[in-house]
This record gives structure tokens, C-alpha cells and sequence, in this order.
């Protein structure tokens, strides 16, 4: 009953900033009964200042909480890379193989500042591909940078680029800084989200649901019309991806657990490590990437995007393409790798033996070098033939000729 009072109060205090601003009441987006009060569903109502003053300056607490999240994820990134073997599965060498390096936390800083164009690009061409008839007549405002906002889908994948691309410049071993990044980014996106609602941000659509949230107070807040009861979509994004990176970090144990019996006792116990493919190395990153997806398509049927596919919005139909690229693009790659390998070694045997050919056939004498070696032989046999009868060279009659083997098989002429 309590619930219900509060969300009656902010049900008329959002009726009367509507009316204020020249829109339609809250009570007039719901049906009333003839004869009745207006009744505002129940909903969650959240009353707090968005904003704080630390040293002087203003700040909004949305925005705190992101840069707190961003230097935790580096710090656990850091904290990882500097474990022996970091990066890699349960990879022990031999005693006289060397053990392997430890990943350089320096070089961590340059790849997050790499990090940071690809993440600015991306996340606006997002935004410009999801409201592509907006700024279709409207292009000037693409490069506006007080206009519209970033989209993360597209930001998380060329930012994961740009940082691949640092990483390979300073020769950085990036199988294994990706296989390092993996969890701490996943924690970050879904920890990011929930920060998303100190400042009401990416409210999704308007629902009369009775975990919907709606905010109170002069602001300023992020999303249109926070006063209306909306389902909370950037809180609901980051409960599935924290609820997919703990199902990661849970499964496996769980899948190696055995009971073992000891004497009259039965105790639990782990089975060997079983190295994954799907979470090992840098197929790790592209597994928790094609996860984060998956949770923010889920997520995505609560927003307020308007439908281009069935009930699938703009973004939606991007992330889809992620999912199946993140968890199926390395067999794709393997698959194609592997073709092109054999095409490349069938075509250069064929060549070989299409070289070996041509050098055969110009080893081969001409048809004037047949035809000299045929008079020679000629004279040849006339010279052994005058020698045996004791004849001179030019002894033999004009119409004797002696009979030569055409080289060339030539067919013989028809007598006139």
C-alpha cells in the first residue's frame, strides 16, 4: 500500500511536469475507469541529486562511477598480467625450458590508449547506422559532436580492434592479453551498466510493471521523461552480462568436480584442468565478446528503438551479426584457412609440372633441326653405301634415292 501511494505521488508530479512542458499527463497514457481516481501502476521511484561537488567543481555521479569502473577493470588487468604464465592454460614447461614471460604492465597503458579511438569512431558510426534515416537528410550532423550520443556495440568491437592493432606494433604477445582482458572487460561492460542508473540513463520502454523505475527530483537526467515508469533496461543489461561472466567463472569447476571414494569415506574432488578451446588464449576474449552480445540482444526487446526487422531493432540485428562472428568466426576462419592452404599447394604443384613440361618440350629438337639430321644421315648412308660397292660419292644415277625415315611422319605425297 505504501508503493502505491508513493507512485501515486509520482504519478501527479509527473502529470504536472508533463502538463508543464506541453505534453500529455501521465494519468491520461492509462485507461480510467469512469467514476474512478486515476491509478498509477506501481513502480520503483528513485529521488536523488544526479549531481555532486568535489573540489570545486560539479560532477554527475553517472560519470564517476564509469571512470571508477574503467581504472578497476585496468587495475585487475594489471593485477592478472603480472601472474607467471599469465595468459596462458595450465602450461607448465619442463625444467629446462624456459619459463614463459611475464607480460609487460606498461605496455598495457599504450594498449588502452589504443583503446580510445577506435572506441570514439565506433561508437559514433554506431549511433549514425542506427538512426541512419535521421542523418540521412541531416548529414552535417554526423560529425556534430553536440548532437546525439555513442553507441557501444560498435565502440567495444573497433576499440578491441585499435587496441589489437597497438599490441602488434609493440610486438606484444596478444593471444595472451586478450585471453587476460577477457574477464575484467566483461565485468567492466556489465558493471558500466548498472552505473548507467545514477544518472537514469538508457531507460528502456514505458511499462506499468512493478520493477519499472522512475526518477524524481529537477535532474538533470539523461533519458526523456524519467518521471514515467519505464523498465530499466541499462540495469537489466548489466544483471544478465555480470550473471554470464559468473556462469563462465562457475562452469568449469563445477564440470570437473568428481566424488572419489577414500576407505568408507566419500570426498569431493577435482578432475584435471580440460583445456577448452572456447576459453583458451584469445578465443577466450572473442567467447565473453560473443556473450556480452547475446545478454545486450536480450536486453535490447525492453528499449524504446523502433522495430526495422520484425521485432528486432537496428541494433539488435548488429549484434546478431557479433554473436555469430565472436562464436563461430575462428572455426569459419579455420575452416577457410585450411581450404586456401591445400588450394595454394594443389595450384603450385600444378604449376610444377607445367613448368617441368615446357622445359621437357624445349629440350626437344625443332622441325630444323629434324630436317638437317635428316640429311646428314642421308649423305651418311649414300657415303657408307659408295664405300661398300666401290663406288665414288657421286657414282649413284640421279634416280636412285635411298630411302629416309621421316622423322616427322610426315604422310606421303600421291603420285600426279
Amino acid at each position: 500500500m505504501g508503493r502505491e501511494a508513493v507512485a501515486g505521488a509520482d504519478g501527479a508530479r509527473a502529470g504536472a511536469d508533463g502538463a508543464r512542458a506541453g505534453r500529455r499527463p501521465l494519468a491520461e497514457t492509462w485507461s480510467l475507469a469512469p467514476g474512478k481516481l486515476p491509478l498509477v501502476p506501481a513502480s520503483i521511484g528513485l529521488d536523488f541529486d544526479p549531481t555532486m561537488s568535489l573540489f570545486g567543481a560539479g560532477f554527475r555521479l553517472e560519470t564517476l562511477a564509469l571512470a571508477g569502473v574503467i581504472f578497476l577493470v585496468l587495475v585487475i588487468i594489471g593485477l592478472s598480467s603480472g601472474r607467471a604464465g599469465a595468459g596462458l592454460f595450465d602450461r607448465h614447461p619442463d625444467p629446462p625450458a624456459p619459463a614463459p614471460a611475464r607480460l609487460r604492465r606498461d605496455d598495457l597503458i599504450l594498449i588502452a590508449f589504443g583503446v580510445v579511438p577506435g572506441a570514439v569512431v565506433g561508437g559514433r558510426l554506431g549511433y549514425v547506422l542506427v538512426h541512419l534515416d535521421y542523418y540521412q537528410t541531416h548529414n552535417s550532423a554526423i560529425l556534430d559532436v553536440n548532437q546525439g550520443s555513442l553507441d557501444l556495440t560498435l565502440a567495444v568491437v573497433l576499440g578491441t580492434l585499435t587496441g589489437a592493432a597497438v599490441a602488434r606494433l609493440m610486438a606484444a604477445p596478444l593471444g595472451r592479453w586478450l585471453a587476460v582482458s577477457a574477464i575484467p572487460v566483461m565485468f567492466g561492460l556489465g558493471l558500466g551498466k548498472l552505473a548507467m542508473v545514477l544518472g537514469a540513463a538508457g531507460q528502456g520502454s514505458y511499462s506499468d510493471a512493478w520493477w519499472a523505475t522512475s526518477y524524481a527530483g529537477p535532474g538533470p537526467w539523461e533519458s526523456v521523461n524519467p518521471s514515467y515508469p519505464a523498465l530499466p533496461s541499462q540495469g537489466l543489461e548489466g544483471v544478465l552480462v555480470l550473471a554470464a561472466m559468473a556462469a563462465v567463472l562457475v562452469l568449469p569447476p563445477i564440470l570437473r568436480l568428481r566424488l572419489r571414494r577414500w576407505h568408507a569415506i566419500v570426498r569431493p574432488g577435482l578432475a584435471p584442468r580440460h583445456p577448452w578451446r572456447w576459453l583458451t588464449g584469445g578465443r577466450r576474449f572473442l567467447t565473453m565478446l560473443g556473450l556480452w552480445a547475446a545478454m545486450r540482444f536480450v536486453a535490447a526487446f525492453t528499449w524504446r528503438d523502433a522495430h526495422v526487422l520484425g521485432p528486432l531493432g537496428a541494433e539488435q540485428l548488429m549484434l546478431l551479426g557479433l554473436v555469430v562472428i565472436a562464436l563461430f568466426g575462428p572455426a569459419v576462419l579455420a575452416v577457410t584457412a585450411w581450404t586456401l592452404r591445400h588450394l595454394a599447394h594443389a595450384s603450385s604443384a600444378a604449376w610444377k609440372r607445367y613448368r617441368a613440361r615446357r622445359a621437357s618440350r624445349s629440350l626437344r629438337p625443332g622441325r630444323a633441326d629434324l630436317a638437317e639430321n635428316a640429311s646428314k644421315t642421308q649423305a651418311a648412308a649414300v657415303a657408307r653405301a659408295a664405300a661398300v660397292g666401290g663406288l665414288g660419292a657421286g657414282a649413284l644415277p640421279d634416280d636412285i634415292k635411298l630411302p629416309v625415315e621421316d622423322p616427322l611422319g610426315t604422310p606421303p605425297v600421291p603420285p600426279a
